[in-house]
């Protein structure tokens, strides 16, 4: 199988280490992903992949890494964390109430509570490939969480990149995972403000020339984990209803690599001839906080679109905090994937969310205790989507839609106490899933020292030297114990 790299924007093959293209001028675009994967296969490999897509097992303990078109997979080996074969479950009330065929696919059950996993793997195994032992990233959630958990399983060193306005207990459990965090300004440093220092340092090739690949989203690595989200999604339909392909796919997003990723995997299972037919992709975001909304309503999918907070609703900005974004740095590719679908942008608001939730774990709580769902409030809006596209008339009677639960409520327990304050049952039902998850959750193996933490200047010779600092120390300290892959 035959695979490079190639700019989205000027179409050229492109194989730099920090995965950039001289091609983008406007500054503002710098922070995007530039970069996606291309592959060409012969009759063979085609057969190869057919045959791997209905063979996919869902008790496999290679989890995602069955699927053949998933880049460098002969550089898994050792990888003790299973990623993928996240359950889809039908929703039978919802289905009743909306009379279409509701369906939400748990990513919650991954490693680290979330979807991010499928990417964190995915840039992992590249590195592996690359000989590295080292990788940076930028997040201020989920991102963050997934590539602390496996850099402390693989022995990798990580570095964490935050804005100051990242919560202290995300900090730390960074932290206690190995990962040293550099943490950029003050407590008003915004995401996207923050980000810009790391795309300087990263285009500076200030990471590439010490070591660390680039695990944050302009790394094209990221959405070929997404993808296979959409071929799990094919397999399990295709039991249960004979019909691999839902009607409708609905995925809470702010920054957009899901979203791309998934619309990704779909349109490779049609063009193998694997399937005859493709989703329409749903954009769901937080009301007046979604760039990837604002670029489907202005039908724009060629540049970036930023957001304007100013109609961002305090109690909104709190309850999704995660998917709230006035830059989605995978936007573009996003936007593309709802408008070339024929699909559409829902938002939705805290009454929205908080609404749905009851609703989820009155009704569908034998559902949610035995296989332990509870998706994290942000993860609610996929959900709650569903009403908005009926009323609309987006998602006719008797269709299909699969709701992405994006990542678990565990991680988000005191905005899930505030919503169901005055239903103490529905409380109760929501700690006992929590504590169940605990059980399940992976323990922390290996051995590493607790990262560090630098607060650092918002500008960029700061940020700059705090890295050379910690990329030392780390070293000089105590090597980190490498997986044996690494092993010479």
């Amino acid at each position: 199988m035959d695979q490079w790299k190639r700019c989205l924007y000027c179409g050229s093959e492109n194989n730099t280490a920090n995965y950039t293209c001289s091609c983008i001028a406007e500054e503002s675009a710098h922070a995007y992903r530039a970069l996606g994967l291309r592959f060409q296969l012969n009759r063979q490999e085609i057969a190869e992949v057919k045959a791997a897509f209905q063979n996919y097992c869902f008790d496999d303990e290679r989890g995602m890494l069955q699927y053949p078109l998933l880049p460098n997979r002969e550089c898994a080996g050792g990888i003790n964390l299973k990623v993928g074969l996240t359950p889809l479950h039908l929703l039978k009330s919802f289905s009743k109430k909306s009379g279409v065929q509701v369906f939400i696919k748990d990513e919650g059950q991954n490693p680290s509570g979330c979807f991010k996993d499928r990417e964190t793997l995915s840039c992992l195994l590249n590195t592996r490939r690359r000989k590295r032992r080292k990788a940076v990233i930028y997040s201020s959630g989920n991102a963050a969480a997934s590539a602390a958990l496996f850099a402390r399983q693989e022995g990798l060193q990580l570095i964490t990149f935050v804005p100051g306005d990242t919560y202290a207990e995300k900090i730390t459990y960074i932290q206690k995972c190995g990962s040293d965090v550099v943490v950029l300004g003050k407590a008003s440093t915004s995401f996207e403000e923050g980000f810009r220092l790391f795309v300087g340092l990263n285009e500076a090739n200030v990471f590439e020339e010490a070591g660390f690949d680039n695990w944050a989203v302009r790394n094209p690595y990221r959405v070929q984990g997404d993808k296979t989200t959409a071929v799990e999604i094919a397999r399990q339909l295709e039991s249960q209803m004979h019909e691999p392909i839902p009607d409708v796919v609905i995925v809470p997003s702010a920054n957009g690599s899901n979203l791309a990723g998934i619309w990704e995997g779909f349109k490779e299972l049609k063009h193998l001839g694997i399937t005859d037919k493709l989703p329409r992709m749903v954009v769901a975001g937080i009301a007046n906080a979604n760039p990837i909304c604002k670029a489907v309503r202005m039908q724009e999918q060629e540049v970036p679109v930023a957001c304007d907070l100013s109609g961002l609703q305090e109690q909104d900005a709190k309850i999704g905090s995660i998917i709230v974004a006035e830059e989605g740095y995978d936007s573009v590719e996003a936007a593309k994937a709802v408008l070339e679908s024929g699909g559409t942008a829902v938002e939705v608001g805290t009454h929205s969310i908080r609404k749905v939730m009851v609703r989820f774990l009155h009704r569908e709580r034998r559902l949610a205790l035995k296989h332990g769902v509870l998706p994290e409030p942000a993860s609610y809006i996929a959900m709650a989507a569903v009403e908005q596209l009926r009323s609309r008339r987006k998602l006719r009677f008797g269709e299909s839609a699969v709701a992405i639960v994006t990542g678990h409520g565990i991680k988000a327990q005191g905005t899930t106490r505030r919503l169901l304050k005055g239903y103490p049952g529905l409380l109760r039902t929501a700690q006992q899933i929590i504590g169940r998850k605990r059980r399940e959750s992976p323990v922390l193996g290996g051995k590493a020292r607790a990262g560090q933490r630098r607060v650092v200047a918002a500008n960029l010779s700061a940020v700059q030297q705090a890295f050379y600092d910690l990329a030392e120390t780390a070293l000089a300290l105590a090597p980190y114990q490498m997986n044996s892959f690494f092993t010479t």
